[in-house]
């Protein structure tokens, strides 16, 4: 390869690189009781309206809590979706994915806050080995400081969003990814799914 050919491929491989790159962190800061965002600079990027926040990630969203709840924010300051709020916080990620809440019913986004499942369902466990246990028709009903998930009927999804096991039953009793097993129960009976 000749040396200006070298130097055209270097050129367009610093040019691919910068063109991924994120926009600069923004910082955190308090102003009377409330927080924003500042750049590297000091500039103010989101005046201070929050009364928590977290810090941007390496995907450029942050969650703050407000008028509305847990949000999760982009760096110009838009509302991408409402999170599911747990243990006085936004949904902790497990395998990958969060939920999120809209209209009284919960979905699931990744952790660019980009909705991946569709909020559909009255109730959905955290996804755990690659599934989530779902349910309609079911309530929360506090207990305490917490709350217990009552009534309905249960499912089983994957992290697509395709159904494993219709939501038509009492109880998911337990899944069993390496024996592709899933136990349910139904009007008092205990059968096995196996996983497709």
């Amino acid at each position: 390869m000749t040396h200006f050919l070298r130097r055209v491929a270097f050129l367009i491989l610093i040019s691919i690189s910068q063109l991924d790159c994120k926009k600069p962190s923004l910082v955190s800061f308090e102003e009377n009781g409330f927080y924003g965002f500042k750049d590297t600079k000091g500039k103010i990027i989101i005046t201070p309206q929050y009364e928590v926040v977290n810090d941007f990630n390496e995907k450029g969203v942050a969650f703050a809590f407000g008028k509305e709840g847990w949000i999760c924010i982009d760096s110009d300051n838009k509302n991408l979706l409402n999170s599911f709020a747990f243990d006085n916080g936004p949904d902790i990620p497990s395998d990958g994915m969060s939920r999120y809440a809209e209209n009284g019913k919960i979905g699931f986004h990744d952790s660019a806050c980009k909705k991946i499942i569709e909020a559909k369902y009255d109730f959905a466990y955290p996804f755990e080995n690659g599934f989530s246990i779902v349910c309609n028709g079911c309530t929360s009903i506090k207990t305490g400081e917490h709350s217990e998930i009552q009534g309905g009927n249960y499912g089983v999804i994957d992290q697509k969003g395709k159904t494993i096991v219709e939501i038509e039953y009492d109880s998911i009793l337990s899944i069993d990814p390496g024996e592709k097993i899933i136990e349910v129960i139904k009007a008092g009976i205990k059968k096995q799914i196996n996983i497709p």
